[in-house]
């Protein structure tokens, strides 16, 4: 971890920074370039005016192609109307999969009158392998063209409604967020006790509703957590993704046609946008209409599978026709994660880590299935032999822990209220004003991003090692003696061990860390670190002080490294995944299962088994060691558990 570390810092420290942003986007008020006027510019456009949203984009640095940054603003759909370098194409057959034929260069709002669902604006770019190209070339045009930001109202009545739905619609050029694709239109909407927008002029509105990727969350207009800003709608707009939320969070989000599943984050710092209200109407009069782009069945981004598909327009939707109906239907709350994780390996940690990380599988099997399924094969393949290799050592964990489960259980609870403090004092030190603010800036490299998580992740294994692990080692010894020890007296002996253990595992990471520094010495550094997995055995069972320690483990290791390896490692999968395993099953299964909760149930899982990878690693070491395991034994318990598995 130390050398990983070391090196990852380094290496980011000198990476040079990216493209800076051209704009510096703060409120901007320019004349548009330039889409038509409103549709209506009378009560309609004052009431859009009246409730136009103030957006806020998240921005951390200046550099264009940081991900961590918003790179897209919402602006006129004629950004990319009339552009020689964004065709018309359409789909012989009319999926993704069929031939393609250009249509018309440079098409106009008239050119989309009509067309169905075969027909999509194509973009410079590829949405498969994104890179930096399309906020690029958005920035690049944003600095030398004249767009601000824009907002499409649609003031519509559902039929046999009493309810007026004031639409606020945003297209924004590119969505960069788990399942890429040209083109992403988002939209807030407000709700009125009344028939007409002049009605709707005297009155507040009842409720908003914001959109998710195809679903959204309802707020009533004065509860506490919908924000406004001198009557506009306050909306956080999840970065890369666009959907739109009433606070500042990290949420769990499901794509439309469940194409993409993660976090998501309106969390600071940000720039505002306020938006300016373009009144359209419900359905255009023909292709000589200035909002004739109503009328478009295509696809806004080229057409592609459901992964990278271009969206289709506001007119697809159903919040279009049934504003009412739709609005009755999305959640009271969106599924978010808690400010900060309790202990063990929380699942969203783990998930939302993952997630870019899953999507990069995903598209690799898009790009190659065959070579990429050979390597997921393969893997699965090495896996099980491992499992397999093994068996015997889980099996005899398992025996043991079974026959001693009350005891175990106790010993690992207590991990529960030690790593709850560790998580409180993480956040505390987060929360002091100098280092705070250190660590928001260090976080722009992605390097110390990533040492700076793996370290808070860290905590809690430490608190386990240095804790729990001697307390088991203790407690089991106990057993070989015919004793059965309470979870308080484990603890005050294996406490007792602490020093002893921390001074030997210290010292064989500066052996090692002197090797490493020569480079050629890495793999026996490597080799060191390994040779210390039995310290805590060595001291606890065997007595020794830490010099000793150090050369009893390495003996231990020396039978079998291999093993010695494989074993560690498939006991750390079953420990460490089961609980994240369970509950991301859950999140996906009941979204509406509170979050803190289900990170509390894979904590739990953690806490007790733990204790079973202590336990199969002390049978290993036994194993190793024979008859001069413990102090006075002649054969251990732990060869009767692997002999009864």
């Amino acid at each position: 971890f130390v050398l990983v570390s070391v090196v990852i810092v380094v290496f980011a420290a000198f990476v040079p920074a990216g493209q800076s942003r051209a704009a510096d986007g703060g409120v901007t008020s320019t004349t548009i370039g330039d889409p038509p006027p409103s549709a209506d510019a009378g009560p309609a456009q004052q009431l859009a005016d009246r409730y136009a949203p103030v957006v806020y984009l998240r921005e951390v640095n200046s550099n264009i192609c940081d991900t961590e940054n918003e790179g897209f603003d919402p602006v006129a759909v004629d950004f990319v109307l009339k552009r020689d370098d964004i065709p018309l194409m359409k789909s012989v057959d009319g999926t993704a999969n069929g031939a393609r034929e250009l249509v018309k260069d440079a098409p106009s709002a008239a050119d989309l009158y009509g067309r169905d669902a075969g027909y999509y604006l194509d973009y410079p770019g590829s949405p498969v392998r994104p890179g930096c190209v399309y906020r690029r070339y958005f920035a690049d045009r944003m600095s030398t063209e004249d767009w601000p930001f824009v907002a499409y109202a649609h003031i519509y009545q559902e039929p046999g409604s009493h309810e007026l739905a004031l639409q606020y619609w945003m297209y924004y050029y590119f969505n960069d967020w788990n399942n890429n694709h040209e083109g992403d239109w988002e939209m807030v909407m407000l709700f009125f006790d009344a028939n007409t927008a002049e009605e709707a002029l005297t009155k507040e509105p009842t409720r908003v509703v914001y959109a998710q990727h195809g679903g959204g969350e309802r707020s009533d207009w004065n509860d506490k957590k919908f924000s406004k800003e001198d009557g506009h709608p306050v909306v956080y707009v999840a970065r890369g993704a666009h959907a739109s939320f009433f606070e500042q969070r990290v949420y769990l989000g499901l794509a439309e046609n469940g194409t993409g599943f993660g976090c998501e984050t309106t969390r600071g710092p940000h720039r505002r946008d306020a938006m300016k209200a373009v009144v359209v109407p419900h359905t255009p009069t023909g292709p000589d209409d200035p909002f004739a782009w109503l009328a478009f069945d295509g696809r806004w981004g080229e057409l592609r599978r459901s992964e990278w598909n271009g969206p289709t327009g506001p007119n697809d939707k159903t919040s279009w026709t049934q504003p009412v109906t739709w609005g009755n239907n999305v959640r009271d709350t969106s599924l978010t994660a808690p400010d900060f994780e309790g202990f063990g390996r929380a699942p969203l940690g783990i998930f939302c880590g993952a997630v870019s990380g899953g999507s990069r599988v995903l598209v690799a099997f898009t790009r190659a299935p065959a070579i990429a399924a050979g390597i997921l094969g393969g893997l699965l393949v090495v896996l099980g032999l491992m499992f397999a290799y093994t068996s015997q050592e889980t099996r005899g964990a398992y025996a043991y822990y079974r026959r001693h489960l009350h005891t175990f259980l106790l010993i690992g609870a207590c991990l529960i209220p030690i790593a709850y403090l560790l998580a409180a004092l993480q956040t505390l030190i987060f929360h002091i004003p100098p280092i705070g603010p250190f660590l928001a800036m260090m976080g722009r490299f992605p390097g110390v991003r990533i040492f700076l998580l793996l370290l808070v992740g860290s905590l809690n294994a430490v608190a386990a090692l240095i804790f729990v692990e001697p307390t088991i080692v203790w407690a089991m010894g106990q057993f070989r003696r015919g004793r059965r020890p309470g979870v308080v007296e484990s603890y005050k002996h294996g406490f007792r061990f602490i020093v002893p253990i921390i001074i030997a595992r210290f010292r064989a990471i500066l052996a090692a860390l002197r090797q490493a520094i020569t480079i050629v010495g890495i793999p026996r550094a490597i080799m060191m670190l390994v040779r210390m997995i039995f310290i805590p055995q060595t001291v606890v069972a065997g007595g020794d002080v830490p010099e000793k320690a150090i050369a009893d483990s390495a003996k231990a290791v020396n039978v079998s490294v291999p093993r010695t390896l494989l074993t560690q490692l498939s006991l750390l999968m079953l420990t460490g995944l089961a609980g994240p395993l369970l509950a991301l099953f859950l999140l996906v299964a009941i979204p509406t299962r509170p979050v803190d909760m289900v990170n509390f149930m894979s904590s739990i899982f953690f806490a007790f088994l733990y204790p079973f990878g202590v336990i199969g690693m002390t049978l290993l070491y036994e194993r190793h060691r024979g008859g001069e395991a413990w102090q006075g034994e002649t054969q251990t318990d732990g060869q009767v558990a692997s002999a009864e598995a």
